[in-house]
């Protein structure tokens, strides 16, 4: 048997079975579509509990472990992150409107901006991103998974390290670590938009978990203790300026890829008031308290156990090798639930959704949103997490490559939603390969131009934050610090100029009809399209077969075969059952109910 032949049954056997897909097509299938208002579901909390799961998480516990580093004081490192805060709220309700007007995803957002195969270039960047984030939050998750099994087994809490010490983790250290992996791959049998119930009560189980630590620690310390106010800051002058400035960038960058990944869910939301006041009000109130329980939590272990602990596994490991009681096992366990919990929860939404659906639009044949995120979950090992946290500047040297990469792409992604296009997208045509976001080649080279422009100085500061040898160069050294603005700031203009030098050529402002039941009638109208309810169910069917036709006899003027684009086969079907005659029983139903039971027929199908 030769290799062609292995190669072409191995690739038949990992093709998606045709009764899970609506399509084979790259440019248009059913993770791509736009979110019905049935699913339209997210409320306040959802929204809350989005953003708020990253804040009840260990890494934002331990997050101002890295004051003393950069020469700050604990209020200090609070206040960077408040003002982090600030900034992140303003990129990231910036980067939702794609989601929350267009009800579609990143992938499609970048199509808007970066062009159908310029798209490629920050849907790549985004999984390479998700890989390394989930693999960061996995070995979080390990940890405290660990803590329920030290409440199990006192045998487990003492099992021996078996690994050699030039590895920076030890036998439990593993075993929590793929177990993470494994309770992860189980909730990728829910819906994406099914996600918020987990997020709430995730959320609300870690807050009380947090609020319960600190109480018995404070109450057994008899307050915070002096480490919590003691630590002044060393930096000054410029110094202490740049100090701010970094930390500052580095609480943004830590975040930004739930910014990036905003139109993800925003495209969920029920409302703009939902939207809106959720994310503020998550991104000011629990990023604030967590790490000044972090703080405390360190501060009160220092006077009672002699050793600052950060980690709050590090603390129940101490409690539980101290005294193996049932009090203390009760504790391990609850508060290792929900911090698992809220790991896994952070990790499905942020890294395995995202990715998933990243992967599933680039090949869709292959790859659909449940075998995307396994797939980044599975490479994700190899970024060896382990070493993420060794010391405190490592993990903000990981945290912070996030923002250098990912800033310039909100950058020009809000400049071309809000200056350049007024928040107008075609959707339809972001389903055709020559269309609308065509733009030369099939790529939008100002908005590469400006991504790249906008990133390449912020690189070096992370070379030279490994290893601080390499060059000592203040200015990029500075401009690393502070790259969350800069780099957002050179994108954004430099796009803009570019649009005004070198215009880009607009068509159609957005589609005429509301074919995906996306809006009510009212919010319809204020678009300027027709809405669904006034669109028959032949103009729906047909624009449906239409589109993909398109698509088809697009994508093969550039291919020998049509293997990779098919029409689904229900269009024919979906046609016939919208071709109701007036004789039939069902003639007497509205154009909309029957548009419902046919929507819900092609999902059930999908």
């Amino acid at each position: 048997m030769g290799f062609k032949s292995v190669l072409s049954k191995s690739l038949s056997f990992l093709e998606i079975p045709v009764d899970q897909r609506g399509t084979l097509s790259v440019l248009k299938n059913p993770d791509l579509k736009p979110i019905p208002r049935a699913q339209q579901t997210w409320g306040f909390w959802s929204n809350f509990a989005y953003w708020g799961v990253i804040s009840f998480g260990v890494g934002t516990w331990a997050s101002a472990a890295s004051a003393a580093d950069y020469g700050l004081s604990y209020a200090a490192t609070i206040g960077t992150f408040i003002v982090g805060d600030v900034v992140t709220i303003m990129f990231t309700l910036a980067n939702s409107y794609p989601g929350y007007d267009w009800k579609v995803g990143y992938t499609m957002a970048q199509r808007f901006t970066f062009g159908i195969v310029g798209s490629w270039f920050g849907i790549l960047i985004r999984v390479l991103m998700s890989v390394v984030n989930y693999a960061s939050n996995a070995w979080l998750g390990g940890l405290c998974l660990n803590m329920i099994l030290d409440s199990w087994s006192h045998h487990y809490l003492h099992l021996p390290n078996t690994l050699t010490s030039h590895v920076a983790m030890d036998t439990r250290g593993v075993i929590g670590f793929m177990l993470f992996h494994v309770v992860c791959a189980l909730f990728y049998l829910i819906k994406p938009y099914h996600l918020n119930y987990i997020l709430i009560g995730s959320c609300t189980a870690t807050c009380f978990s947090m609020l319960g630590m600190i109480i018995y620690l404070t109450k057994q310390a008899h307050g915070v203790d002096e480490l919590f106010t003691s630590l002044e800051s060393t930096a000054t002058g410029s110094t202490y300026s740049w100090a701010w400035v970094y930390l500052i960038s580095y609480w943004f960058g830590s975040v930004s890829p739930g910014s990036v990944n905003q139109s993800d869910y925003s495209r969920f939301a029920s409302s703009k008031t939902a939207l809106w006041l959720g994310t503020i009000l998550a991104l000011l109130i629990p990023t604030t308290l967590v790490p000044v329980f972090g703080v405390i939590g360190a501060s009160t272990t220092y006077k009672l156990y002699g050793e600052s602990m950060w980690m709050p596994s590090d603390i129940f490991n101490h409690w539980l090798t101290e005294d193996y009681s049932a009090g203390a096992r009760a504790g391990a366990f609850f508060c290792g639930v929900s911090f698992m919990m809220s790991q896994v929860a952070y990790t499905v939404s942020n890294a395995g959704f995202a990715s998933g659906m990243d992967l599933a639009g680039l090949l869709p044949k292959y790859i659909n949103i449940k075998r995307g995120a396994l797939l980044c979950a599975v490479v994700s090992v190899a970024c060896q997490p382990w070493n993420f946290y060794n010391n405190s500047s490592t993990f903000l040297t990981v945290m912070s490559s996030f923002g250098i990469v990912m800033t310039p792409i909100i950058s020009v992604t809000i400049c071309d939603n809000l200056v350049i296009r007024k928040r107008n997208y075609s959707v339809s045509q972001a389903y055709l390969l020559k269309g609308e976001y065509y733009f030369y080649k099939g790529v939008n080279w100002r908005a590469v131009f400006a991504w790249v422009a906008g990133m390449t100085p912020g690189l070096p500061g992370i070379a030279w934050e490994v290893n601080n040898n390499y060059f000592h160069n203040t200015g990029i050294v500075n401009f690393y610090y502070g790259d969350s603005f800069f780099s957002f700031m050179i994108s954004f203009f430099l796009y803009w100029i570019l649009c005004v030098f070198f215009p880009i050529k607009m068509t159609i402002d957005h589609d005429d009809k509301d074919y995906y039941d996306c809006f009510t009638d009212e919010i319809a109208r204020s678009k300027g399209m027709v809405p669904y309810s006034e669109v028959s169910p032949e103009e729906v069917a047909m624009h449906d077969i239409t589109n993909k036709l398109g698509c088809m006899d697009q994508i093969s003027e550039n291919t020998d075969t049509l293997n990779t684009v098919e029409v689904n086969g229900d269009d024919d079907e979906g046609l016939k059952e919208r071709k109701i005659s007036n004789n039939s029983p069902q003639s007497s139903l509205s154009n909309y109910e029957q548009k419902e039971a046919h929507t819900q027929n092609v999902q059930e199908t999908s």
